[in-house]
C-alpha cells in the first residue's frame, strides 16, 4: 500500500508542477521515495531487462535510439526520455510509466544514469547490462576529476552481476575491464573515419603506468587504438564498425560487412549508432529491424536538431564539454559555405557553474574566412566571446547578446545560416525560439523581418570597446556587478 501511495502522490504532484510551469520530470520520483525511500528498486520486477547507459557524451541519444529500435521490433519500453537521470529521475519515470492502479510489465527498462548517480542506482536496482559510452571531462565542479569518479563507480560494481558493454576505443573506459565480467567490447576499426584532428584533447595516459599511451590510430580526443609498454592496450572488439560515411542523408556504418544507413547527422553520433545496434543485438534483435528502426528515428532535441530560417537550415547543438565542442565545430565547419556562429553559454547548476572548460575547446577552428559573424549569448556571453577573440578572430566580428531571442533575431538579418552551439539551460530554449522562427516561416507571417532589438547598440559594440578589460575582469570574476549570474557566489 506504501507504495501504491507513492506512485499516486507523485503523479499527483507532477501534474500540479507542470500546470505551474514548473516542468515536473523530476519530482514525482522525489515524492515517491519521500514515501517508499528505495522506490527504484520495483524496475527489478516489472521489466525483464534492465538496461543502463552511463558516461560523459551521448547518455542520451543512445538511450533514446535503443528504445526505439526495441519498440520497432515490437517490444515494450520503460524508459526516460527526458533525461532526468539521477536516482530521483529514473524513479520518477516509474511513477510515470506505472498505471493508477497495480503495476505495469515491461519487456525491457532502458534508463540513462548519470555518472555521479551510478552507484545508489546499481545498490538499489542492479541492472542485467551496463553501457559506458565514455569518459570526458565534463562539469568538473560536481563530477571532480575523471580518475577519481571511475573509481567510485568501480567501488560501486565490485559485485555487479551483469554484462558490461565498453567502448574499446575509450581508455577510460577500459579501466572497468578489470573487473573481470561478462565483458562486449564495442569500438570503430583503426582509419574507419578520417576524423579532424585538434589542439586540445584530453589525457593520453596509462591509468596503470602513468606513461603516455600510444597510438596507432586516433579517432578524436583520446578515443582511438591506444597500447602502453606496460601492457595495457585497447581490447579487441566485440563488435565493430569497420568503416564509418558521411553523406548529407546521415552516417552510414558498415558492420560485418553489412552497411546500416542511419539519420543521423555528426559522425560523433557513429558510436551511439555502434551502441544501440549491439545493445539490440544482445536482445536478438534483426538485422532488418534495426536498419528499419535506424531510418525512422527522430534525433534527440538539441542534438545536431536542424530549423529551416530565413530560407536557411540552421543547426542546434548541445555542447557541454570540450570534447563535444571540438566535434561540433567539426562539423559545423566541414563545408566552406558561409555562415554565423553562435555559442549560447550558460552556468547554472546543470550547466556546470564553473565554465573554464570552454578554453580547452579548439574554437581556432572557428577562425575562418566562411565565419562571417561569432555571436555570444547566455549568462556568460561575455566570456564565450572572450574565448573566441583569443582566436584571432577579428574583434569587429564579435557580438554579446545575452539574451538569446535578441540573438536568434539579430542573426536573422543575415542571409546565411546560423549554426548553434548551446549548454543544458540554453538548450530548450533556444529550441523553441528557433521552433517559432520556423513556425513563423511555415506560415509565410508578413512580420517575420520586422521584429526590433531593444538595447541592441549597448550590446553590439565590439568586444574589447566595451572596456579595455572589461571581459578579461568579467572571466575572472572579479567584477561585482555581474554577481547576480553566479549561483555558487556569496550573497554580500
Amino acid at each position: 500500500m506504501k507504495t501504491q501511495v507513492a506512485i499516486w502522490a507523485g503523479k499527483i504532484i507532477g501534474v500540479l508542477s507542470r500546470a505551474l510551469g514548473h516542468g515536473g520530470s523530476t519530482i514525482p520520483g522525489i515524492v515517491a521515495r519521500k514515501l517508499d525511500a528505495k522506490f527504484l528498486r520495483h524496475s527489478r520486477s516489472i521489466a525483464k531487462t534492465i538496461f543502463y547507459i552511463t558516461g560523459t557524451n551521448g547518455k542520451t541519444t543512445t538511450a533514446n535510439l535503443i528504445s526505439h529500435l526495441l519498440q520497432t521490433a515490437g517490444q515494450s519500453v520503460m524508459t526516460n526520455r527526458e533525461g532526468s537521470n539521477m536516482v530521483t529521475g529514473l524513479s520518477a519515470c516509474l511513477v510515470q510509466s506505472a498505471p493508477l492502479i497495480g503495476w505495469k510489465k515491461y519487456d525491457v527498462a532502458v534508463l540513462e544514469v548519470d555518472e555521479a548517480s551510478l552507484p545508489n542506482a546499481i545498490a538499489e536496482c542492479p541492472s542485467d547490462y551496463l553501457l559506458i559510452t565514455n569518459f570526458f571531462r565534463d562539469q568538473l565542479d560536481r563530477y571532480g576529476e575523471i580518475d577519481l569518479l571511475i573509481k567510485k563507480m568501480k567501488d560501486s560494481l565490485k559485485y555487479f552481476a551483469g554484462n558490461f558493454i565498453i567502448n574499446a576505443d575509450d581508455p577510460f573506459s577500459n579501466r572497468f575491464s578489470n573487473l573481470k565480467k561478462d565483458n562486449i567490447y564495442v569500438g570503430l576499426n583503426a582509419h574507419a573515419y578520417p576524423f579532424d584532428s585538434y589542439l586540445m584533447t584530453e589525457s593520453r595516459y596509462c591509468p596503470n603506468c602513468q606513461n603516455e599511451l600510444s597510438y596507432s590510430s586516433v579517432h578524436y580526443g583520446h578515443l582511438g587504438h591506444y597500447h602502453c609498454t606496460c601492457g595495457f592496450k585497447r581490447p579487441e572488439t566485440t563488435f565493430a564498425a569497420e568503416k564509418v560515411f558521411n553523406d548529407k542523408k546521415g552516417i552510414r556504418l558498415v558492420i560485418d560487412d553489412e552497411e546500416y544507413p542511419t539519420t543521423f547527422k555528426g559522425l560523433y553520433n557513429a558510436y551511439n549508432v555502434l551502441f544501440a545496434i549491439q545493445a539490440c543485438q544482445a536482445l536478438d534483435v534483426k538485422p532488418d529491424v534495426l536498419r528499419k528502426g535506424l531510418m525512422t528515428y527522430q534525433n534527440s532535441k538539441g542534438r545536431m536538431q536542424e530549423f529551416l530560417v530565413n530560407g536557411k537550415v540552421w543547426r542546434l547543438n548541445l555542447v557541454k564539454n570540450p570534447a563535444g565542442g571540438n566535434v561540433t565545430l567539426s562539423e559545423y565547419f566541414e563545408g566552406d559555405e558561409t555562415k554565423l556562429l553562435m555559442f549560447c553559454l550558460n552556468d547554472n547548476l546543470a550547466d556546470g557553474e564553473d565554465i573554464s572548460w570552454i578554453w580547452d575547446i579548439d574554437m581556432e577552428l572557428a577562425n575562418r574566412d566562411e565565419l562571417e559573424l561569432f555571436i555570444a549569448s547566455g549568462t556568460r556571453a561575455h566570456d564565450a566571446a572572450l574565448r573566441m577573440k583569443y582566436t584571432g578572430f577579428p574583434e569587429k566580428k564579435i557580438i554579446i547578446l545575452p539574451d538569446m531571442n535578441e540573438a536568434v533575431l539579430y542573426a536573422k538579418r543575415f542571409e546565411s545560416p546560423t549554426y548553434i552551439m548551446a549548454t543544458y539551460t540554453c538548450l530548450s530554449p533556444m529550441i523553441s525560439i528557433l521552433s517559432k522562427e520556423a513556425e513563423k516561416e511555415n506560415k509565410g507571417d508578413s512580420n517575420l523581418e520586422t521584429s526590433t532589438i531593444p538595447l541592441l547598440s549597448r550590446y553590439t559594440q565590439s568586444v574589447w570597446r566595451q572596456g579595455k578589460y572589461y571581459l578579461l575582469k568579467k572571466a575572472m570574476r572579479m567584477e561585482g556587478d555581474f554577481s547576480t549570474s553566479r549561483r555558487n557566489q556569496k550573497p554580500k
